[in-house]
């Protein structure tokens, strides 16, 4: 008589489901249509996006790579994929059930539940006090100005000379007023394959405001 074959730990622990792209639609379009402005794009990022997003970052820099805004973990794919340690990455949601939903999908990504807004205060709790580099996908256009200041000086106080603070957007102009808020922009790329078509901002500080803040 055959006996049963043996199974290891590895093969007895149950995998995480991989997410669908149905699936993350479905989700994403139930909290578009609870809040329009708040989530701002009509369909999650793709993986494209999130790899376009690492490159336009520099992980050889010490510290955490924060991802604000991370929805169903479209971006968080793309970074995971590109490179980035899953052990880097910390994600900022407002959501709850977004951020549910990406503890589930991410084995051992560290996701904080809150608003970008009050990131500075956010990171302190998690004792988190240097920043590689930050990739957005707010809808910070639409941000008062009071609020888009909370989240970029929360960011730079933690990222550095040379840091970068870098912004998805389908504005097909610079989503923030760069001069105004002391900063140096450039767009680093544009994604015509993907609805609506987006484009990638990098900023950083300008030489003139590092130490004011």
């Amino acid at each position: 008589m055959l006996s049963a074959p043996r199974t290891t730990p590895d093969a007895r622990r149950p995998r995480p489901r991989e997410a669908t792209p149905s699936s993350d639609r479905h989700i994403f379009f139930r909290h578009w249509l609870k809040n329009p402005l708040g989530i701002a794009a009509l369909t999650p990022s793709s993986d494209k996006v999130g790899r376009s997003m690492a490159r336009a970052i520099d992980l050889s820099r010490p510290g955490a790579v924060l991802e604000l805004g991370g929805g169903t973990g479209g971006v968080t794919r793309g970074l995971i994929d590109a490179g980035c340690p899953i052990e880097r990455l910390v994600v900022i949601e407002r959501e709850p059930d977004l951020a549910a939903y990406l503890q589930r999908r991410f084995q051992g990504l560290r996701v904080i539940c809150g608003d970008a807004c009050d990131c500075a205060t956010l990171l302190d709790e998690a004792r988190i006090e240097r920043l590689a580099a930050v990739v957005s996908s707010l809808p910070i256009k639409w941000f008062p100005r009071q609020e888009q200041r909370a989240v970029l000086e929360g960011c730079f106080e933690r990222l550095g000379p040379g840091g970068s603070f870098v912004q998805l957007t389908n504005a097909l102009a610079s989503p923030l007023p760069a001069a105004a808020l002391g900063l140096e922009g450039e767009e680093v790329r544009r994604i015509w394959a993907h609805f609506l078509p987006v484009q990638i901002w990098r900023y950083r500080r300008r030489a003139t405001e590092i130490g004011r803040c």
